[in-house]
């Protein structure tokens, strides 16, 4: 027995050399104005940012993509960011701040990019993007412009520029997009005065065949006047979400769920003489601690139908409507956002929802 354990001793207590192999970090370029899309062959496991002054996102939609973003206009010292993804590959990336960006997207593993055509914008007309498959993730580099899902459709992206940050417009940012069969696709956004096209086709289509790919059974036809009008007449649960500011109150009154769709009844008054005239609503789901905020940390969540709803609110008056999403729920570190923009005024509203608000829903 003594000679066993001496061995044992002796085979385990012998010491290891092994070589350590230096692993290269890959340059990138990030700013404020533009989201960098690194696309990986597999799923992202693990990803880190050394310095607040980078972003890093995995989107839930698309497992395989990480978008980086500068957390501030500037920053001079270079940082890192490191990724492991499935199968056990690491990767390392050295990260500077440039005014002026050679690429935007790499894909992984040999930094291969595509080079991005440019579209048009401007604050009184909208432009759309139409996909040749269903969008399932959406990003835009600069919150100077409004980028969402047009409504009951699955492949199309509308696009505008904010009128209230045209003074402050970059001399360039842009949008990028994933298709649920896989491809990815991003461009320059920049503003004009006068664009010539507000329509933009990705790809080939058929002729004659429908480009649009709509929301499919969001509530059977013969349901859903039944589901509205109760979900609209329901008596009022909920007493203690809603913001008050510049003597106009918006409030959540009801979270209802039906099958796989969240519906809220909120409500806006106006307790002053003066109309309240919508510009837009947005509904995001944003970081609760940022350091500054960013697009690239914002996740839109796109209404699927609203009903009841007015973009104006008369003196002295309520608005009460019902809007509709796909069933969400808001991780612990992040808040579901709603902001309202008053058209040509400055009484916006930005109100936050928590998870715990949102899983305490009403059955119909």
């Amino acid at each position: 027995m003594r000679a066993l354990n001496l061995f044992l001793c002796l085979v385990f207590s012998v010491p290891c050399m092994a070589q350590i192999r230096p692993v290269e970090s890959r340059e990138i370029s990030v700013n404020y104005s533009k989201t960098i899309h690194l696309i990986f062959p597999s799923a992202i496991k693990y990803y880190k940012s050394v310095s607040d002054f980078v972003v890093v996102d995995n989107p839930e939609n698309v497992p395989h993509i990480l978008r980086i973003k500068a957390n501030q206009d500037t920053f001079k010292r270079p940082t890192t960011v490191s990724v492991a993804t499935e199968g056990g590959f690491f990767y390392s990336f050295r990260v500077s701040f440039s005014d002026s960006l050679k690429h935007t997207n790499y894909f992984l593993p040999d930094m291969s990019n595509i080079e991005p055509d440019t579209l048009y914008i401007n604050e009184r007309s909208q432009t759309h993007l139409i996909a040749p498959d269903k969008i399932v993730y959406v990003d835009f580099g600069d919150t100077c412009i409004q980028v969402r899902k047009a409504e009951n459709t699955e492949n199309i992206v509308r696009m505008i520029a904010k009128a209230n940050t045209l003074k402050g417009f970059p001399r360039q940012t842009n949008v990028s997009m994933a298709t649920a069969d896989g491809k990815f696709y991003t461009y320059n956004v920049d503003y004009m005065q006068e664009p010539q096209i507000f329509v933009y086709e990705i790809g080939k289509q058929p002729q004659k065949a429908p480009n649009v790919i709509l929301t499919d059974n969001i509530i059977p036809a013969g349901e859903r006047d039944r589901v509205i009008d109760k979900v609209y007449k329901a008596r009022r649960g909920i007493y203690n979400m809603g913001i008050k500011r510049n003597k106009i109150i918006f409030s959540v009154n009801n979270i209802h769920i039906y099958d796989n769709l969240l519906l809220f009844t909120f409500e806006l008054e106006n307790k002053t003489r003066v109309p309240y005239d919508i510009d837009y609503i947005r509904y995001y789901i944003v970081d609760k601690k940022t350091v500054k905020l960013t697009a690239s940390q914002e996740v839109d969540q796109t209404p699927l139908f609203a009903e009841h709803y007015s973009p104006r609110i008369k003196g002295r008056n309520t608005v009460k409507y019902v809007i509709a999403f796909n069933k969400f729920t808001i991780p612990d570190d992040k808040y579901f956002r709603i902001e309202i923009n008053e058209k040509g005024g400055g009484r916006h509203i930005v109100f936050d929802l928590e998870n715990k608000d949102v899983v305490n829903v009403t059955d119909i």
